[in-house]
């Protein structure tokens, strides 16, 4: 009994120390995704992160940024970025990862975002280009 009390919250550091999460909404100054230009970008995103040569697929050297542009369909250029924060050691992005991070800077900031996870840096930004 003492022991499984003990392990919980024990448990609970573990989990969420691994992490080293930070978040960032853009402010009011800039554009907001709009509901075609959500739409359009987690399109973008899903191919970006998922397909065979896709703009966010495959290695990241250590410390690289990978980066894209793309124009939704209301004419908005719709920014992504995606680095390794690690400058000791290079790693390949999974493909989930790559989607839900991103996904979650367009469905959780208006006007985008960024944020860094597990040496990860997302960032997301309607007309950010």
């Amino acid at each position: 009994m003492k022991s499984t009390t003990l392990l919980a919250p024990l448990a609970g550091i573990l989990l969420f120390g691994v992490q080293n999460s930070t978040a960032t909404c853009f402010g009011s100054w800039h554009s907001k995704w709009g509901q075609v230009g959500e739409n359009s970008a987690i399109d973008f995103i899903y191919t970006a992160c998922t397909q065979n040569g896709g703009m966010f697929t495959g290695y990241y050297d250590p410390g690289q940024t990978k980066s894209m542009c793309p124009v939704d369909g209301e004419g908005k250029n719709l920014f992504f970025q995606v680095q390794n924060l690690n400058n000791g050691a290079g790693f390949d992005l999974a493909d989930g990862d790559c989607v839900q991070r991103l996904t979650n800077e367009i469905r959780g900031c208006q006007q985008g975002g960024e944020s860094s996870v597990s040496g990860w840096r997302f960032r997301a930004e309607p007309n950010g280009c």
